[in-house]
């Protein structure tokens, strides 16, 4: 089969491997049909984010129609278009259960699709054919009146977006949010739509750049730009995807009191924390990868509710061919459908 693989920074291929196998009676055989990028997939693709050794079979914002079950899979069908989150989880462990499913105990931490051999080999979403290993715990049957192309960004984008606000909304009932962009532009642009799905009324939009700036606004946040005075008495929830060490120290430094920052970039080696600071405020700082199979069926509910979804912010929805050109490519977020355009 054919499957779209980094080999090293800015040299996409396509490149021919062996068909995976279904070697679990809990397993599917999926064709995955709309694969978006994800602002880090920009980051490998480009080198910016060096950490992980190539080669790596990329995607894992991914869309995908049922080619075959196993034995004891009882909620998918042939045919059916269905959503996966972006790491693999079982659904019956502790965790699982618990609503921690990237923390997952069947399988190795990083167990991710899109992330080469350090997330475990998974494969990627931009390939002819992938395996799900938990089938009836991880695929979400795509509901009706979406395409694959308006939920492509579910699996990663929209659910760590939610987690970094809906979390908190019981201790603060109308806060004022500070989302600060950058590097992971796109994914701020998420989150202000996340934000106003959630009925958040007061969004402000950090940012030098001029086109997500715009944007924003049009979106209904008020953007501030970088160098311009932030709220005085800060933000109760900050959401940092500056994906740059010095606005993750913006975005640390703007946390109200007992407020909460919660960054999407997975920064490689150290950054500097202002320790001292945050313990004064009562600040909470979270880390780590969303637990999103947990976040999705949530995330789908505000979908319906609100009409919004993966191209609610500006997007390019591109042919699945032209993947080996632009995959990873360019700041506007993209989605490769395979077949025909939405």
């Amino acid at each position: 089969m054919r499957q779209l693989t980094a080999k090293g920074p800015n040299q996409v291929e396509w490149v021919e491997v062996p068909d995976p196998e279904l070697t679990s009676p809990k397993a599917a055989m999926l064709r995955p049909v709309a694969v978006g990028v994800c602002d880090f997939d920009r980051g490998l693709v480009s080198g910016r984010y060096s950490t992980l050794p190539f080669p790596i079979a990329l995607g894992h914002e991914i869309v995908a129609q049922v080619v075959e079950t196993g034995a004891e899979v009882k909620t998918l069908r042939q045919g059916q278009h269905v959503i996966l989150p972006l790491h693999i989880s079982c659904g019956e462990c502790a965790p699982c259960t618990g609503g921690h499913t990237n923390s997952c105990d069947a399988r190795k931490p990083l167990s991710n699709y899109g992330l080469g051999a350090a997330g475990g080999n998974w494969g990627g979403g931009m390939s002819d054919l992938l395996v799900v290993p938990y089938a009836d715990a991880m695929a979400v049957p795509m509901p009706e009146g979406f395409t694959p192309a308006d939920c492509a960004a579910l699996g990663c984008n929209l659910v760590d977006l939610h987690r970094t606000m809906q979390p908190h909304l019981q201790a603060f009932p109308d806060p004022h949010v500070l989302i600060v962009s950058g590097h992971a532009g796109n994914m701020a642009l998420y989150g202000v739509v996340m934000a106003r799905a959630l009925g958040i009324r007061k969004i402000d939009f950090l940012d030098d750049d001029e086109r997500r700036l715009q944007a924003a606004a049009s979106l209904g946040a008020t953007t501030v730009r970088m160098g311009q005075p932030l709220r005085k008495e800060g933000y109760p929830i900050v959401v940092d995807c500056g994906a740059d060490p010095e606005r993750l120290a913006i975005a640390l430094a703007s946390v109200a009191k007992d407020g909460v920052c919660t960054p999407v970039w997975p920064y490689p080696g150290t950054a500097a924390v202002p320790i001292g600071q945050m313990f004064r405020k009562n600040v909470t700082l979270i880390t780590g990868q969303p637990h999103a199979r947990a976040h999705m069926d949530p995330v789908l509910r505000l979908m319906a509710k609100h009409g919004f979804g993966s191209k609610s912010i500006p997007v390019e929805v591109l042919p699945w061919d032209s993947a080996d050109q632009l995959f990873g490519r360019g700041e506007v977020k993209r989605i490769f459908v395979r077949d025909s355009l939405p």
